[in-house]
């Protein structure tokens, strides 16, 4: 089991300093929770993922947008209106894959359910291709409101570790992403995805998001080790 956990909030650094941030904590297999924010609007692959064709690193430079290949695997997730998540859980911790992701996705619905919203989670749906889009497409241990994506997670296996990185749209897509999205793209995060300050209402900020995610981490992981 989890005696204790370090629970982070990082500076906003580049993408690419956040990855790989993510990776040093994998490697280091301390059970870590740690929540971030981008410094510049970015784009983050699933690891090893195919390269859609309208994303080319020299025109989103010329837009100032980062690209970057996250340790996990999964689709392009858009960053710079969202808040981000990694979870580190060593191997020997006890928990098989299953309990853990059911875990993760508790703590996290408990924390967006401080704002008076309707969240669930989803547990056994299989995909039967993979994901190109993240918060657009039907995935396993997700957080929906209705029949819209809030928050998608992925997951890879270390050596001595689970890594698990997840984002939740906080408000609407950056407009800077729009030249250079094909508009079905586009159409498809408004339609399938929804930002967390829609289904609240009214705008969120940061940090009381920061704080219910973090203490609904605290309550739900101290509860469960009971």
């Amino acid at each position: 089991m989890i005696d204790s956990w370090q629970i982070l909030m990082a500076e906003q650094e580049s993408a690419r300093e956040q990855m790989a941030m993510d990776e040093r904590l994998a490697q280091q297999a301390r059970p870590t929770f740690r929540l971030f924010r981008w410094h510049t609007p970015a784009l983050s692959l699933g690891f090893k993922q195919p390269i859609p064709h309208w994303v080319d690193r020299a025109r989103l430079a010329s837009y100032r947008l980062e690209l970057v290949e996250r340790p996990t695997r999964g689709g392009i997730a858009v960053h710079g209106s969202d808040l981000s998540c990694s979870v580190v859980v060593p191997r020997h911790s006890g928990f098989s894959l299953r309990a853990l992701m059911e875990l993760v996705c508790e703590s996290l619905t408990n924390g967006v359910r401080t704002f008076g919203i309707d969240v669930q989670w989803r547990r056994d749906l299989e995909c039967s291709s993979p994901i190109t889009y993240c918060l657009t497409e039907d995935s396993p241990y997700a957080l929906m409101v209705g029949d819209r994506k809030l928050c998608g997670l992925a997951i890879r296996r270390y050596q001595a570790s689970w890594l698990i990185q997840g984002s939740m749209l906080v408000r609407e897509l950056p407009e800077v992403f729009r030249p250079v999205m094909p508009a079905g793209v586009s159409e498809a995060f408004q339609t399938r995805a929804i930002p967390l300050e829609e289904a609240v209402g009214h705008p969120v900020v940061d940090e009381e998001l920061i704080t219910s995610m973090s203490g609904a981490w605290r309550t739900t992981w101290e509860r469960h080790a009971v």
